[in-house]
């Protein structure tokens, strides 16, 4: 009787402290709500004012609030990381350094962000020619499947900039896919750096392995064919060098025009210019994209004589025209004394000496003498003569 009197009591309070309950939960709600909602309000207000700071180039200010906010959170980490990358572009390296090394140095950075803050950071060191500390970071950041791709080409960059190939190589080829042809072709480009190396120490057969290396690598090398070529006539093996120079060809027609001389020289000595005049006619031919006109006019004039050069260089200046074949033409045409008085070739060559030789494909810088790494792009092997 006793135990139900108590249940029953116990019952109507209940009743009455449920409400009572549900009445300061609510109101304990209601502030923790109101809480967040001041400290989001107070967190969008700093982050436009970053903005804005940023819109008015005041990085100095948008750098210290959005230090502060990623501190609080992290999801404004994104925009931390692309003020970074501001402050790289317009080269205030000190302040792309100081942002990624004080988002590095939390203790409470995601694991999911420290491979990004560590390739940007490395990224400030390159630029900032501080090549051993990026080195050492790129190589951090190499393992992260991520990153692999862009760490491996800042770190090629590197050794190609500290002369160091055979690193160069190791990287490349241990991120090389079976289809990656351009990184193939730039593996080629390391090992004729490496071949060019050991022929200015005078060792033939370490060059030769290396330039061999070089084709195994990408056979469409012009350079490789180009330094077997020479080591081919350099031993007196003519044959030998003119079966490299026909490589050319097939590798890269644009380029032939570096290796025409080399040929019509190898066909000398082996006492075959008439064969060196057919094979160079058929390509002339047979390639809109490259002029073989004045050195194939030098040749018939060898081989034939004036007559027959102008004959030949009166045909192809209409069908392959430029100043390079019209000032032959007209140089084969006139006299030395009439030539003196005619203004016509003088100008004609003035013009011709203004321009330049050889342009990139990739980015138009242009240049007097070939190289087979673009000063301006850094791209191997874009370099090419160029059409009138």
């Amino acid at each position: 009787m006793i135990e139900s009197l108590e249940h029953i009591v116990l019952s109507q309070w209940a009743i009455y402290l449920l409400p009572l309950l549900g009445f300061l939960l609510g109101i304990f709600l209601a502030r923790r709500r109101f809480r967040k909602q001041k400290r989001q309000l107070r967190f969008s207000n700093d982050y436009f004012q970053g903005l804005n700071y940023l819109l008015n180039d005041e990085q100095d200010k948008a750098l210290d609030i959005f230090v502060q906010l990623v501190e609080t959170d992290w999801e404004t980490i994104d925009t931390s990381l692309a003020l970074g990358a501001i402050f790289r572009r317009k080269g205030e390296i000190d302040k792309a350094i100081k942002l990624h090394q004080n988002l590095l140095a939390r203790p409470s950075l995601p694991q999911e962000y420290k491979g990004t803050v560590l390739l940007s950071l490395a990224k400030d060191y390159l630029q900032a020619g501080w090549l051993d500390r990026a080195e050492s970071l790129f190589n951090e950041v190499v393992g992260d499947g991520e990153f692999i791709q862009e760490a491996q080409r800042c770190l090629m960059s590197i050794y190609e900039q500290e002369q160091e190939w055979e690193n160069a190589i190791n990287i490349a080829r241990r991120f090389q896919n079976k289809n990656d042809n351009e990184l193939a072709a730039t593996t080629a480009q390391y090992y004729c750096e490496l071949s060019q190396k050991v022929l200015a120490q005078n060792d033939l057969k370490e060059a030769e392995a290396l330039a061999t290396q070089a084709l195994t690598a990408d056979k469409n090398c012009v350079r490789a064919s180009l330094l077997l070529a020479d080591l081919a006539i350099k031993r007196g093996r003519y044959q030998k060098a003119i079966r490299f120079l026909h490589q050319v060809e097939i590798q890269n027609i644009q380029l032939f025009p570096l290796i025409v001389e080399k040929l019509i020289l190898c066909y000398r000595n082996t006492s075959n210019l008439n064969k060196a005049l057919s094979y160079l006619r058929t390509l002339d031919k047979k390639y809109q994209e490259v002029s073989l006109v004045p050195v194939l006019t030098k040749l018939i004039e060898e081989i034939f004589g004036e007559e027959d050069a102008l004959q030949y260089l009166s045909e192809a200046v209409l069908r392959k025209p430029s100043l390079t074949t019209l000032s032959a033409l007209l140089q084969l045409q006139s006299p030395d004394i009439v030539r003196q008085e005619n203004l016509i070739p003088i100008v004609v060559d003035a013009i011709t000496e203004k321009q330049h030789d050889f342009q990139c494909k990739r980015c138009g810088y242009t240049a007097n003498t070939h190289v087979w790494l673009c000063p301006s792009c850094h791209s191997w092997s874009s370099m090419i003569p160029k059409m009138d």
